[in-house]
């Protein structure tokens, strides 16, 4: 099966004890029905500790509750007590697979680094070079893919082009990727995706383009991230700095490289259920909010702190998703008017 990673994917490395923002604090640890089953039968002090420990939902899905806001297996050196006594591969598949987002779109697979482990936002953010992206092929068998895959492949690999191109203005790059996915949005709506790859190849920028008004988005948007759900405590008052903060210029290679990461995660996952638009929103708004986040905190911290609250909470990307379609102040057009401003 053919593999798609970031090309700085092998360069990973987790930080363990050492890392400033555990991954085994404030999210309840997932545990998966075959692991689960192990901990049933594991012996010893730790197999009673694992057995009072797990717990089980309404829909038995098990889970390790915080402690404190941590793991309870999380020791004092910032380690899992699971690993160091069992080994690696008694740890849940959340564990094992953190930071990685695995997509399989059954024929192929990508797996991104998630911006919010401190270790892959470093590499993420590491270099000004463009973002690209590396492919290997494993022993594992294909499976069919959806037939949409055909005709979305052409345009996402378009839009990363797009993205990518250091001659236009950043924000001219995204005006566009949004213009491009409205539409190609509407092509999917008439049933036309077979008509993707030819857009993708012939669509051009328009020379001048404005919207007409005043950019509001951004402080809308944080707004509206300040109604979801939330993981630290101190996220609405960072909210709150960053409206009102002054812009503080931010290396347009970086953001660029944040654009990549979002466009490559989230464009294809239209395959799902057709909604292109809003993930190419996703993608602007992420630059947008971001970058005046960094005024406060600065960039790593900023991208680290979006990644956490949206990206980890299904709940609050498809509430930021169905803002997009249904809130006028975070609209296509609205951004298209922020990006213009």
């Amino acid at each position: 099966m053919l593999n798609r990673v970031p090309d700085y994917y092998e360069s990973f490395c987790c930080l363990a004890g050492e890392c400033p923002h555990t991954c085994c604090e404030k999210w309840e640890v997932v545990i998966d029905e075959e692991t689960a089953c192990r901990y049933f039968e594991e012996s010893g002090p730790l197999g009673d500790k694992l057995r009072a420990v797990l717990q089980a939902d309404e829909e038995g899905a098990f889970c390790f509750p915080l402690d404190g806001g941590r793991c309870p297996f999380l020791d004092e050196e910032n380690l899992c007590e699971i690993h160091r006594k069992l080994g690696e591969d008694a740890t849940s598949v959340t564990c094992r697979e953190h930071p990685r987002f695995i997509e399989d779109y059954g024929s192929f697979r990508e797996v991104t680094l998630s911006a919010s482990c401190p270790a892959a936002g470093a590499l993420l953010l590491g270099t000004e070079a463009p973002l690209t992206f590396a492919e290997m092929e494993t022993a594992e068998p294909e499976e069919e893919g959806d037939e949409w895959l055909a005709y979305l492949l052409p345009l996402r690999d378009r839009m990363l082009d797009m993205l990518a191109d250091r001659s236009v203005p950043l924000r001219r790059r995204l005006r566009d990727l949004l213009l491009l996915a409205r539409e190609a949005q509407l092509a999917l709506e008439e049933e036309r995706e077979a008509d993707l790859p030819a857009l993708a190849e012939i669509w051009q920028a328009p020379r001048t383009w404005q919207a007409a008004g005043e950019g509001l988005t951004v402080p809308h948007g944080l707004r509206f991230l300040g109604t979801l759900e939330i993981l630290d405590g101190d996220w609405p008052e960072l909210l709150r700095q960053a409206e009102t903060a002054v812009p503080v210029p931010q290396s347009e290679a970086l953001l660029e490289r944040i654009a990549v990461y979002f466009a490559f995660r989230y464009l294809l996952k239209t395959v799902n259920d057709g909604d292109l638009l809003s993930r190419a929103q996703l993608v602007a708004f992420a630059v947008l909010t971001v970058e005046r986040l960094a005024a406060v905190c600065g960039l790593p911290e900023a991208l680290r702190r979006f990644s956490c609250e949206i990206e980890h909470n299904g709940e609050n990307l498809e509430a930021l998703l169905w803002a997009f379609q249904w809130e006028e102040a975070l609209s296509c057009t609205a951004l298209l008017r922020e990006l213009s401003w």
